[in-house]
């Protein structure tokens, strides 16, 4: 004798699914990547390193700077007066006076890593874009001049 579930328990069940995909699918990125989170179980240290780290990381002066061989990431905060490395399981953060090396978790080392990442995306597009709207404005001037000079021709 087959069982079947009643209406009510189905539809729970599908709703839930439904849910629980959407959710998934909310965590991936739109170049296919998935979101990571912050982690959850830090201690102390690493979260105090995190807060510096994203701080300086936000903050729009700051420079970024990443090493392709060591994989290896850089920030200068503003003033110069804040360095932070980020570097394998390892964050060293350099006032002007102190270093402070803080052990990381491999999560929270992810997480960084995303967030360097997508802030040097979002300012790499900010500086193509104001540098195409130069040679936009640029070949249009070209083109002007162009035409002026053809025209002067014309009437000569």
């Amino acid at each position: 004798m087959k069982t079947t579930l009643p209406y009510w328990l189905r539809s729970r069940y599908c709703r839930k699914r439904i849910k629980l995909f959407f959710a998934k699918l909310s965590r991936v990125s739109k170049d296919g990547r998935r979101i990571t989170k912050r982690p959850t179980k830090m201690t102390h240290a690493e979260s105090t390193a995190c807060e510096i780290f994203v701080s300086v990381l936000r903050n729009k002066g700051s420079k970024l700077y990443y090493d392709i061989h060591t994989q290896e990431c850089y920030l200068r905060s503003e003033d110069a007066s804040i360095y932070v490395f980020l570097e394998a399981r390892n964050v060293k953060i350099i006032n002007s006076v102190f270093g402070y090396d803080v052990n990381i978790s491999s999560e929270l080392e992810g997480y960084l890593l995303e967030k360097f990442i997508r802030e040097m995306t979002v300012r790499r597009k900010a500086f193509k874009n104001e540098a195409l709207s130069k040679v936009n404005h640029s070949l249009d001037l070209t083109l002007d001049r162009v035409q002026n000079k053809l025209n002067e021709n014309e009437y000569n």
